[in-house]
């Protein structure tokens, strides 16, 4: 036995056996059907009163001092496995080729936080993680039946988790979704589009985007000039040949000339598509010079399709307007399915 083990295992009773102190009260303090009194103490409990009294009978219940709370006797002996250290090298990293990678830089492993939440929470219990990137907490909390809160600064973030828990467990997980921090009306798409912090403005354009192509398109990660890219997609055109989409997202004024640079841009990028988000009202001659690119002959599900579409960002929030076009290219890479669906309610917030 490790010294770190003795420190914990430093009881033994008269026959020899190690043994330590456990709590017996609920994490879960919504639980009326176990508060009850018990040696004088009244608590929530973890088990019924029933319970509660065999095992004060068979010893393995004590309280050291009247008045204390009771605790468990938890004994060395009957206790699986090793006790874990403060290093684990058990759970490998991720490589590049591990089936539940989706390309997020500090991606950690499921089993990671699995291993986590499971020896520090039980069923029912919230798991907060406070900065949480591609979302692994939020993805192992929910298979673990963890109720659970979300929060990171940026929306490519909160878009990458939706669409990890809509892979992982079908769609309908999203109806008990509850995201606060992001648009929900034309006055919260503003305020956030018209952010003195540079890099929080940039979360206007990845909103926009990612909302509209419902979390399928990649964003431009390109420091300083974005070249007139705020997003791509890419939709089959054959089983071997891709055609490709570009975003670009106007806050300020707009005029026809910006639908022209988004002629140029697809031009240069050899774009079949062009979406065009504007925060205000797109003018007749914008409107004009978008039906003068054209029609793009969509072979595949034989239909055409407006070369350069104007989307206003009224549209996507009022009218729930989204990309009608099937995307092959997400976000980052799709996460694998799971069949158990047994988490509860959740938040995710846009910091």
């Amino acid at each position: 036995m490790s010294s770190k083990t003795a420190s914990k295992y430093r009881y033994t009773d008269a026959s020899g056996r190690i043994y330590r102190l456990d709590s017996l009260i609920s994490p879960n303090p919504d639980r009326p059907n176990l508060i009850y009194e018990f040696l004088g103490v009244t608590k929530v409990w973890r088990w019924t009163k029933e319970r509660m009294q065999e095992a004060y009978e068979s010893g393995l219940v004590i309280q050291t001092k009247p008045g204390t709370v009771p605790q468990l006797k938890r004994y060395l002996d009957e206790q699986e496995g090793i006790c874990l250290g403060d290093t684990w090298t058990d759970i490998p990293p991720l490589n590049s080729q591990a089936k539940e990678r989706l390309g997020y830089p500090t991606q950690k492993p499921e089993a990671l936080l699995e291993r986590i939440i499971k020896a520090s929470s039980n069923e029912g219990d919230t798991v907060l993680d406070a900065y949480c990137g591609c979302g692994t907490t939020v993805a192992v909390a929910q298979k673990l039946n963890r109720r659970w809160i979300g929060i990171d600064i940026t929306y490519q973030s909160i878009s990458l988790i939706l669409k990890r828990l809509e892979d992982t467990h079908s769609s309908t997980v999203l109806n008990d979704v509850i995201i606060s921090g992001v648009p929900r009306d034309i006055n919260s798409a503003e305020a956030l589009a018209n952010r003195k912090d540079d890099r929080l403005r940039k979360e206007f354009e990845k909103w926009a985007v990612l909302t509209y192509s419902k979390n399928r398109a990649a964003i431009n990660q390109k420091k300083g000039a974005d070249q007139g890219v705020d997003g791509r997609a890419f939709f089959p055109v054959t089983d071997k040949e891709f055609g490709s989409i570009i975003f670009q997202v106007k806050s300020g004024k707009v005029d026809a000339r910006d639908i022209r640079d988004l002629a140029g841009t697809m031009s240069r990028e050899k774009a079949d598509l062009g979406i065009f988000i504007t925060l205000k009202s797109p003018t007749q001659p914008m409107i004009k010079e978008s039906k003068s690119a054209g029609l793009y002959q969509y072979k595949l599900f034989d239909r055409d399709i407006p070369k350069i579409q104007i989307v206003t960002v009224e549209d996507i929030l009022e009218n729930k307007a989204h990309l009608n076009v099937p995307l092959v290219a997400g976000v980052l890479k799709s996460a694998p399915r799971n069949t158990d669906d047994s988490g509860e309610q959740l938040e995710l917030i846009a910091g």
